[in-house]
């Protein structure tokens, strides 16, 4: 049931060019992942940042001061940027957030056949991503919008702590996912 739905959407992104294809964007898969590290980084500067009195001090912030909300934006944004290579890796880019993470599991989870091009190959080849962290990146989405949108939230170490762990278990898996797409002559 889930595959049919998700056949639907991604057909409907296709034709509303929201999925779409894009064979030169393979060439900025690494800068992609090189900006998923980079906010792995920053999510574990700021966790760092709000258990740490002495630079709270010199940075002159509230003693009780903490980021856990950007620590879980930033881990978001891990998932995105490594999606986004991921697809770009077979030379698809999404236009939104949703069409992405939907895009990821049809083609990297259940692996169906959508467009009628030489792409269908390289996904053939690919071992399939496990479903957890497709899972992970809706429920870090998720994260993402209550600790930036709701501001009656309460955002916890614990949260933020769960999001960047998700972030990096993510960006190891598709960066692991890129380079099997490589060393299987997947191209990029």
């Amino acid at each position: 049931m889930r595959e049919k739905l998700l056949k639907l959407k991604i057909d409907g992104y296709v034709q509303s060019k929201e999925l779409y294809e894009d064979k030169n964007f393979v060439i900025l898969v690494p800068y992609y992942l090189d900006k998923s590290r980079h906010n792995l980084e920053t999510a574990d500067l700021l966790l760092k940042l709000s258990d740490d009195r002495e630079s709270k001090k010199a940075l002159r912030l509230r003693e009780d001061y903490n980021a856990y909300d950007w620590v879980i934006s930033a881990s978001y944004y891990v998932m995105f940027h490594s999606a986004t290579a991921a697809l770009g890796s077979l030379g698809l880019r999404a236009r939104n957030h949703d069409c992405l993470i939907e895009s990821m599991e049809y083609h990297f989870v259940h692996k169906k056949k959508v467009l009628e091009t030489e792409l269908i190959d390289k996904i053939a080849r690919l071992k399939s991503l496990e479903e957890k962290y497709i899972n992970q990146m809706w429920h870090t989405k998720s994260r993402r919008n209550t600790a930036h949108y709701k501001a009656e939230a309460s955002i916890s170490r614990s949260d933020a702590q769960r999001s960047r762990k998700d972030a990096l278990g993510f960006v190891e898996r598709i960066t692991n996912l890129i380079d099997e797409l490589r060393g299987q002559g997947g191209g990029i």
